[in-house]
Order: structure tokens, then C-alpha cells, then sequence
């Protein structure tokens, strides 16, 4: 469907780009995910030649669009849309007239364009609207507005661009569940970037992890758990892991003692076996559980747990030795003092 072929792209001797190689399969909902210049907005806008490529070729279902200019380059378009964080929306217009203004431009009927508009604003749940103006509008609404003429011309690819980035978590949650419901409904394939892993884990089928300009990694979010080693299995555990309080983390020190803080990644089986009170029970170990988080990711179940134990080193040694047989990837965290280090 998206084939990235050797790409290179720089800006006043930096380069944003560094030798992208990708392939996007149809109906796939894809996710880039990087920190703020790691070259995620370049790279999806390199798909539709917003940004031209230094070098390297962009396939669209097996065509080589970087070589296309004028005319032919805006047919080719035709296939992708885009939807943006800021919306985009014209003031001065109805939300009918902003989505009716690229068909307008392609010189579809008026008819052709009310029947399509109440298609979308049901789709989008937004047929009520039809005559507001953007300054009338929610946030979420505008988003919806902005997916909606995204759709208008049938496209077979939607990007987008930290579309999510400028709403609150319930609205944020609203327009994940459209994205699904569009990809599910036309079987649209959507390229989204975003800094955000509960974005990702919400929606995405794969995902591409990038740094300074590379992808760092390429991997079904479903596999994510496999590897030890995956930037992106720590991503989602980041997002999960819960954050000490103050008081906790101002006593923990890193010379051992009778008292150590230990962090606990779970995924699978090991979600739902009450793996803590029987090691306590087996180990004769007192446990105690400061912080916990669980959620799911696609279809598997993961957590994080922060405990303290009463463990000499022997016991402790034990402890991690049994947490790595039942497949937990354990952290010391350090060790819990009487008063502040």
C-alpha cells in the first residue's frame, strides 16, 4: 500500500530524514511515535509529498509518486488525505461549506455534494451542526468537522498529524474510537504520529519508534512484550508505571539494606495468577504493595506493581530469581531508608 524506499530529507544541513525504508499494509491502522524533532511530521508528510524527499522513492499501491509533479501529483493525492492538529477550519464558513469545499474544488454536483455531507455529518455524529460555525463548536466537534472533509473524496489513506494532541482525555478517547470506526467501516489505511503511547496501545496495529530522524524500531504493537530489548515495550511500560510519591522517593537510597524497592512488569497469564501472595506465603516474605497499574494493549494484559520488601540479600536473591521464572521483569528501584537520603 505505503512503501518508503531509501529516504533522506534535510533542512539547513540537518537531517530530518536518515535513510527511511517502510512498508504500511493495507487497512492497517500504523503509528509513528518519537519525541518532539524525531522526525515524525516530516515523515508523514513525506507520504503525500508535502515535503519532496531529498532522496529515496514514495510508492503508493506500487506507483512512484516522487516522480510526479503538478497536475498529475494532485490526482495522485486524491487518494490521501490529511487531518491536522489545529483543524484548519474556515472561519467565516458553515461546517456544511468547510466540508463541502474540496469537492467544490474537484467540481462535484451540489446534489453529489448534500448527499455525501449527510453521509459524513452522520458518520461523524454531527448532524445537528450542520449550519454552526466553527466558533460554535467543541474542540472534539472541530476535529469531527476536519475528519469529516478529510473523507469527502473517498480517499484510500488518511494521515494524521498529532490529531489528537489539542484535546482533552475524554474527547481524545471520542476520536480514537471514530479513527477505528472509519478504518473498520471503509477499510481506510491511517498513518498517525504522536508522542503519545496511549494513543498508540488505544488503536494502532503497528507502530515505528523514531530518533533523530531514523526508525529505531518496527513492530506489531501484539509482539511489543516478546523482546527484552524493544524501545517500545519500555514506551508502554513508561506509560503504565505509576510515579513514586515524594515522600516515598526522597528516602530511597542505593546502599543495600533489610528494605528494598523493587518495580514488578507483568504481561500475559502472569496478570491473572496471584503470583504475590504466593511467594509471600512461600517464601515466608512480607510484601508490601505500594503502587500498582494494570490495562491492556491490543489483547494482552500487562501491569506494573512497585513493592517493598523484608528481605535480607540471600532472600531477596531468591525472590528475583522466582519473578524471572514466572516471566516478570523485575527493577530495583533501590532501597527504603528511615529518613531522607
Amino acid at each position: 500500500m505505503i512503501e518508503l524506499v531509501g529516504l533522506n530529507k534535510s533542512f539547513a544541513h540537518t537531517l530530518a530524514l536518515q535513510d527511511i525504508n517502510l512498508f504500511v499494509q493495507e487497512g492497517e491502522i500504523f503509528g509513528i511515535i518519537g519525541k518532539s524533532g524525531a522526525g515524525k511530521s516530516t515523515l508523514l508528510r513525506a507520504i503525500n509529498l508535502l515535503e519532496r524527499p531529498d532522496s529515496g522513492d514514495v510508492l503508493i499501491d506500487n506507483n512512484n509518486i516522487s516522480t510526479l509533479h503538478g497536475k498529475a501529483l494532485r490526482q495522485a493525492r486524491h487518494k490521501m488525505a490529511m487531518i491536522f492538529q489545529q483543524f484548519n477550519l474556515l472561519q467565516s464558513k458553515t461546517v456544511y461549506d468547510n466540508i463541502a469545499l474540496p469537492m467544490r474544488i474537484q467540481g462535484f454536483s451540489e446534489e453529489d455534494i448534500a448527499q455525501k455531507i449527510d453521509e459524513l455529518l452522520k458518520l461523524v455524529e454531527l448532524s445537528d451542526k450542520r449550519d454552526a460555525f466553527p466558533a460554535q463548536l467543541s474542540g472534539g466537534q472541530k476535529q469531527r468537522v476536519a475528519i469529516a472533509r478529510a473523507l469527502t473524496c473517498s480517499p484510500k489513506i488518511l494521515l494524521c498529524d498529532e490529531a489528537t494532541s489539542a484535546l482533552d482525555p475524554e474527547t481524545t478517547d471520542a476520536i480514537l474510537a471514530l479513527l477505528k470506526k472509519i478504518n473498520q467501516l471503509y477499510g481506510i489505511t491511517i498513518v498517525l504520529i504522536t508522542h503519545e503511547m496511549d494513543v498508540i496501545k488505544r488503536i494502532c496495529h503497528r507502530l515505528a519508534v523514531m530518533e533523530n530522524g531514523k526508525i529505531v524500531e518496527l513492530i506489531a504493537l501484539a509482539d511489543v512484550f516478546q523482546s527484552a530489548d524493544s524501545q517500545a515495550r519500555n514506551l508502554l511500560y513508561a506509560q503504565l508505571s505509576p510515579h513514586l510519591p515524594a515522600y516515598l522517593s526522597s528516602r530511597i537510597g542505593q546502599i543495600p539494606n533489610d528494605h528494598p524497592l523493587l518495580r514488578l512488569f507483568f504481561q500475559g497469564e502472569t496478570a491473572t495468577v496471584p503470583f504475590i501472595s504466593q511467594s509471600s506465603r512461600e517464601l515466608h516474605l512480607d510484601i508490601n504493595i505500594l503502587l500498582a497499574n494494570i490495562d491492556q494493549f491490543d489483547t494482552l494484559t500487562c501491569g506494573v506493581l512497585v513493592v517493598q520488601l523484608h528481605a535480607n540479600a540471600e532472600l531477596l536473591a531468591t525472590f528475583i530469581d522466582r519473578c524471572k521464572q514466572a516471566n516478570l521483569t523485575v527493577e530495583i528501584l533501590g532501597y527504603v531508608t528511615d529518613h531522607p537520603v
